[in-house]
């Protein structure tokens, strides 16, 4: 191994250790049920993406990766949660990625509006509004890139209105065009514990890789530790293949086994580049007790 692959990876443990300084110590309550927000990339890929570059999706899920995210893309999305139970939401958002090794720093900024429904019959509904900005830049003179993320999570309903703020933190280190691991840290300041269940900010920490084989075939996987109302140490495993079959077409498969909340989704979905404008669909649903199920689209384009 040479200096220099050994300096990459003392910085990588290093970004590793910060991330672990960095967690609260009371980092206990009850965790949401709803999943933080993905794109349909992530999404069909069973929710994988710390360790992959998905220039409309990595504010969410990595900022470190927007490094390599190429010139400015604007997108559209919405996302649609049933369960059988009756709860619910329905959410539309925007993104804004700008990114380039060329440039001394990459940012993002999204918003979510969501709409949640609790209770089925006489159900308790509440308006979300999540604000997240990003930026992230790389280690002078090495490959790996380091990124932070700030969260502003509003929650209005009848009699309960919660502002919660809280923060990411995440490392990435390619080897090459075709391999890639990250660690990250997600919403590392937790949130009000008196919350209800649809607004409680869950902090995670997570390592993925991203392999890519002949251009044509991309896989990536997510090990998740949920740091919140997780007493076993359970760990949640999220993963992912991506097939580019046609230079503009791509089919996506994955699963998510999410042991802290007893529950299994496989999920799907399509995606289309084109010149200009770009499309993807996820489908996921869930297969242990069959109670749920979410669609997810967006449009977005290069500017």
């Amino acid at each position: 191994m040479t200096r220099h692959t050994c300096k990459q990876f003392f910085f990588a443990g290093l970004s590793f250790g910060v991330l672990l300084i960095t967690v609260p110590l009371q980092v206990f309550g009850a965790s949401t049920e709803q999943p933080y927000r993905v794109g349909p990339i992530s999404s069909a890929l069973g929710g994988a993406g710390t360790a992959a570059n998905d220039p409309t999706e990595a504010g969410w899920l990595n900022p470190a990766t927007l490094v390599h995210v190429r010139r400015y893309h604007f997108a559209l999305s919405a996302q649609q949660s049933h369960r059988e139970r009756g709860d619910g939401y329905q959410d539309f958002g925007v993104m804004l990625a700008d990114g380039g090794e060329e440039k001394i720093f990459a940012g993002s900024f999204s918003y979510v509006q969501r709409k949640t429904l609790r209770g089925g019959a006489g159900a308790i509904s509440a308006d979300q509004k999540d604000f997240q900005g990003s930026v992230a830049a790389f280690v002078p003179g090495y490959r790996l890139s380091i990124g932070g993320t700030y969260r502003r999570l509003v929650h209005e309903q009848p009699g309960a209105d919660f502002t919660q703020n809280t923060y990411s933190l995440g490392a990435l280190l390619p080897f090459g065009k075709s391999f890639g691991v990250a660690l990250v840290g997600r919403d590392l300041a937790g949130g009000a514990g008196d919350a209800p269940p649809e607004a409680q900010i869950n902090p995670s920490l997570a390592v993925g890789v991203h392999a890519g084989f002949m251009d044509i075939l991309q896989f990536r996987s997510d090990l998740v530790r949920p740091l919140r109302n997780n007493g076993l140490n359970r760990n949640d495993v999220r993963g992912g293949i991506e097939s580019w079959f046609r230079p503009d077409f791509a089919f996506r498969v994955g699963g998510a086994w999410l042991e802290n909340r007893d529950e299994t989704w496989l999920t799907t979905g399509l995606g289309f580049k084109g010149p200009r404008l770009s499309f993807g669909y996820a489908f996921e649903q869930e297969l242990r007790e069959g109670n749920g199920s979410r669609h997810t689209f967006d449009l977005w384009l290069p500017l």
